[in-house]
């Protein structure tokens, strides 16, 4: 930082030469979360250089950093339109189209860069995730195995085709590949957290409080984690823990639907209904199509001697999943 500096304030370097010193100052301020000026910096480097598409490239990262989405895409393209074969322009637009959940264009993107890189496993990895998010699973997975074929050790290549086979149903061949990426990288809580998942759908409630639990010795402030492992204990039939657990994670996202839903779900099963029907209609503000908070409010209100709103919910929510009374009885609710 001080050699770029050093080299903006000499007086020796003008055009492009200092349009260089500018960048490089600029994405060392992205580095270190800067992000201000950083596009100072990079602002200053296009001006000098209106051509210089690294410099938009760096910009478009801070842009994005700062989740402001449609300025870094603006600047991707603009990247890109100054030199088509920018992988990392490329790379970096899936990236945003996929935060916004623009799935057709990231795939766009994705195609872009591995055309350049075919041995890009990094892109294979992230268009299995999209193609996830669309429902096209074995498309997922194909992307995910070559992921993997490119880079034996890559951890995120196992977690993306688990989730990809968690998505399509098949939980027991997703716990084999988040064993892998646990196996690969221990010290990675977010594989524990996608196993704990696999086990909760296989019923297996005792593993997956211990993968929540072990993610939360490895980082205790991700709230998915605290929910994960409230709704597991919940399942459980572990009440009082559960709600200790959801109340963590509702400390860390007060206005989170999924979390409202698990404490809610406690409450019901421990006969607290007041606080159920609370729990669950805070849910449903903040989220109007969240299934199990109507079917679970409309279980409560019945219980309550509401049948009339009771039905309502439960009408309503088999609206938007037909099999969710099924989902219930699982649960031991009916």
């Amino acid at each position: 930082m001080a050699a770029c500096t050093a080299a903006i304030t000499s007086g020796k370097f003008a055009g492009h030469d200092l349009a260089v010193a500018y960048l490089n100052r600029g994405l060392l301020q992205v580095r270190q979360g800067e992000h201000s000026g950083a596009i100072s910096d990079l602002n200053e480097a296009i001006r000098l250089d209106p051509s210089f598409a690294a410099a938009f490239l760096d910009r478009g990262v801070a842009y994005q950093n700062m989740a402001e989405y449609a300025l870094a895409l603006q600047d991707y393209t603009r990247a890109i339109t100054l030199d088509p074969n920018s992988i990392n322009a490329y790379f970096n637009s899936g990236l945003v189209y996929s935060f916004t959940r623009n799935y057709d264009a990231a795939i766009l993107a994705y195609d872009q860069v591995i055309r350049l890189d075919p041995s890009n496993a990094g892109a294979f990895n992230n268009r299995c995730y999209v193609y996830t998010m669309q429902s096209a699973f074995d498309s997922a997975i194909r992307d995910c195995d070559k992921a993997i074929e490119l880079n034996p050790r890559y951890v995120n290549g196992f977690v993306g085709r688990g989730n990809a086979y968690w998505h399509k149903g098949d939980y027991d061949r997703a716990l084999q590949d988040y064993n892998q990426a646990i196996a690969l990288d221990p010290n990675r809580a977010s594989s524990f957290m996608a196993r704990g998942s696999a086990n909760i759908e296989k019923g297996d409630y005792d593993n997956a409080i211990q993968d929540y639990s072990q993610a939360l010795q490895l980082n205790g402030n991700v709230a998915t984690a605290w929910n994960g492992r409230c709704w597991a204990r919940a399942l459980k039939g572990q009440l009082n823990d559960a709600l200790m657990d959801c109340n963590q994670a509702l400390a860390l996202e007060p206005n989170n639907a999924s979390f409202l839903d698990s404490r809610a779900f406690a409450y019901l099963k421990m006969g607290n209904l007041d606080q159920a029907i609370t729990d669950y209609t805070a849910a449903l503000l903040l989220d109007p199509s969240h299934t199990t908070s109507l079917y679970g409010r409309g279980i409560a209100k019945q219980k309550k001697g509401d049948n009339a709103g009771g039905d309502a919910d439960i009408e309503a929510a088999k609206k938007l999943k037909w099999k969710i009374a099924d989902e219930f009885s699982r649960y031991g609710v009916h």
